[in-house]
């Protein structure tokens, strides 16, 4: 039911379609965040900025907590590259400073002493992260230098040079051809950043228009390391393409992302796999280093220093609070070497887990679930308490995410399951505000418009206790009640006779005065109906059903004798003398507040109601100005002195209705009829 101050139909639907709301703003975020992890394809057709939608950012960040927490909590992940068959030949900082030589400037014939030191020891495969698309000077003693190089990368077999692809404008670079033929494979060094200019993962192909289809430099050593493991007569395994989806090398289904790239599978904080320093292979340290760094393992030779010229930033780059709750004592983030990346890769593709995640319409599937949750907690439970299953849901997210990572390998949308629950959650909480607001106006609108409702039938302390239990009196409510009817008689006669301000100004008096009889045995004036009243006890408040209808009778008498007063009052000033007519029945009759939008009241309907009013109008037969029911009569007490009159038939009844005059004791019975026909 509609309430006068309650109008708007904003509030009309937070208080009665709060539910449905919340279901459209569920399905809204849920629909958000699908369109916010749809991949987004670019003009040429490719995913490379936005492989996991809009949200590509916050999902790799998101990813970098998991590689991080990995990393704390699993120590065998973390050392697996200490036992992988990979060396790391490093130039760093001490290499640099004990050459006294700027990288740029390095001796061609110093990378060959290395690189003969790997193919010495026994390495399977050995990878030169050094870019030779020039000479290495133009003296005679550099072209020595570049010589030597060239020989000893022919003399080991196994020896893949770098090269680099067309981006940013600029043009590709390849080595000189006589280090193209000398070397075992040629593989590009490029790596693609993500839009933080992070490295999350590698290219593994390139085909250019009309050209044969290039492999990174990962890639070639993988197949190289594998080569060397192939027994003689065998075929070596190469990379091969399955789906826009997937590659395949020797029996290893390496899953790609979106845009095409292979996920990287990092190990933990630089340096992850087995490093020398190549000052200890040009020094005269030599003689002290162990065959088992070289042989059947790959080895790669790259530069470490603080000012190479491949540093890049990876998911161990950013500290993270959430993995030092777990270890305290984590190293530094640092700039991970290109060298070091390109082990990674090597380490992916041979060795590592298959790390992938889920199709996107997995992934906008999975979302339903913790908003789901989260919309149950929000919209239905206490604010202490939704705010704690909203942290539960999180990092429940955040325990299944990492578990599966770790287990399966896969990959959860872990961004945006938070980023919906957030913002379900205040959005949530927001229209939550919103309706407990707008319940707050509907309540007191509807309290101010009941308590007037009430104020006109009982006192301010029974209207309260009324309001409490307003939910029965709204929708009704059985009651046993005594019901009067008065009627003026004559009155359409008595008012021809005189002017409307006079009837006016007459009738309030007489109303005034019944009022205060009528409020003073604790009934209350239902209606006014012309010149009648109608006057209920015992709803919406009750003292008992005897108590309420001694009070209505005796009520009753003291208006008959009140008329009388009245009369004599009025006898001089030209005021018409009245008599009136009451009616009392007892019984059971529909209690409630009835009425439109813009008017309502506290009503009484029934059977009841209408033997009452029938009573009154007998009582002009019977020439007695009060007539009361049977049921009345026998809740009378020895105050009172009933005289049967007989048993009529009321019309509209089909069955006798016994009736009675009543008087109290020690009073002439006659008094309250003289009093009223005077």
């Amino acid at each position: 039911m509609a309430f006068t101050r309650y109008k708007s139909f904003s509030s009309y639907a937070l208080c009665h379609r709060y539910w449905l709301l919340s279901t459209i703003l569920t399905l809204l975020v849920w629909g958000g965040l699908a369109y916010w992890l749809r991949p987004q394809r670019e003009l040429d057709g490719s995913f490379a900025t936005y492989p996991y939608g809009l949200g590509s950012s916050l999902e790799n960040r998101a990813l970098d907590q998991l590689f991080l927490l990995r990393d704390a909590l699993h120590a065998s992940k973390r050392i697996r590259g200490q036992y992988e068959p990979i060396t790391i030949i490093e130039i760093d900082e001490g290499t640099i400073r004990e050459s006294g030589v700027r990288l740029q400037k390095w001796r061609r014939d110093w990378y060959a002493r290395l690189i003969e030191r790997a193919s010495l020891g026994g390495a399977s495969v050995i990878g030169l992260d050094i870019m030779l698309s020039e000479e290495g000077g133009t003296s005679p003693e550099d072209k020595a230098y570049d010589q030597q190089l060239i020989d000893t990368i022919a003399q080991a077999g196994n020896v893949v040079i770098v090269s680099t692809l067309p981006t940013g404008g600029f043009e590709g670079a390849q080595p000189l051809r006589v280090f193209r033929e000398a070397a075992y494979a040629v593989g590009f060094a490029n790596f693609p950043l993500d839009t933080d200019k992070t490295v999350r993962s590698t290219q593994l192909t390139y085909s250019p228009p009309n050209e044969e289809t290039e492999l990174s430099f990962a890639a070639r050593l993988a197949e190289g390391y594998l080569a060397s493991q192939t027994p003689p007569g065998q075929a070596p395994p190469f990379l091969k393409s399955v789906s826009a989806e997937a590659n395949i090398l020797g029996s290893r289904l390496l899953p790609l992302r979106k845009d095409g790239n292979l996920q990287l599978d990092f190990r933990t904080y630089s340096p992850g796999f087995r490093r020398i320093s190549a000052h200890q292979i040009l020094s005269d340290k030599e003689a002290a280093i162990s065959e088992e760094l070289f042989r059947d393992r790959i080895v790669m030779i790259g530069a470490s220093n603080i000012d190479a010229p491949d540093l890049f930033p990876t998911p161990f780059f950013q500290p993270s609070a959430l993995a030092r709750l777990f270890e305290k004592n984590l190293p530094n983030a640092a700039r991970v070497p290109g060298v070091e990346i390109h082990a990674t890769a090597v380490a992916t593709l041979l060795f590592g887990d298959s790390i992938r995640r889920m199709s996107y319409r997995w992934q906008i599937m999975l979302l339903l679930l913790p908003l789901a949750v989260t919309a149950l907690a929000v919209f239905r439970l206490r604010a202490l308490f939704a705010s704690i299953i909203v942290v539960l849901i999180a990092v429940g997210v955040l325990a299944i995410s990492s578990w599966l990572f770790n287990s399966r390998g896969i990959i959860l949308p872990l961004a945006s399951f938070w980023l919906g629950v957030c913002v379900l959650t205040g959005l949530g909480l927001a229209l939550r505000q919103a309706r407990e607001s707008a319940l707050r106006d509907f309540t007191e609108a509807e309290r101010a418009e009941m308590m007037d409702i009430f104020s006109r039938c009982v006192s301010e302390d029974v209207a309260e206790e009324l309001w409490q239990r307003r939910d029965k009196i709204m929708s009704g409510e059985r009651r046993i009640v005594s019901i009067i009817f008065t009627d003026i008689r004559n009155f359409t006669t008595i008012s021809e006779t005189v002017g409307s301000d006079q009837l006016v100004q007459w009738l309030n008096d007489y109303f005034s005065r019944m009022h205060k009889i009528i409020d003073s045995h604790g009934g209350h004036i239902n209606k006014f109906i012309g010149d009648g009243l109608m006057i209920v006890f015992g709803a919406p408040a009750t003292r008992g059903d005897g108590a309420e209808a001694r009070a209505a009778v005796s009520c009753g008498l003291d208006m008959l004798a009140e008329v009388g007063r009245m009369n004599e009052v009025w006898k001089d000033s030209g005021r018409p003398q009245i008599a009136i007519g009451v009616g009392i029945h007892t019984g059971e009759a529909t209690c409630g507040v009835v009425g439109a939008e813009r008017r309502l009241e506290y009503t009484v309907v029934g059977d009841t109601v209408n033997l009452s009013s029938r009573l009154e109008s007998t009582t002009k037969e019977y020439r007695v100005p009060l007539l009361i029911s049977e049921a009345t009569a026998r809740l009378l007490d020895n105050e009172f002195d009933a005289r049967a009159l007989g048993e009529v038939k009321v019309k509209g009844k089909n069955i006798g209705t016994k009736i009675f005059t009543v008087s109290r004791k020690n009073e002439d019975p006659q008094q309250p009829a003289q009093a009223a026909v005077a």
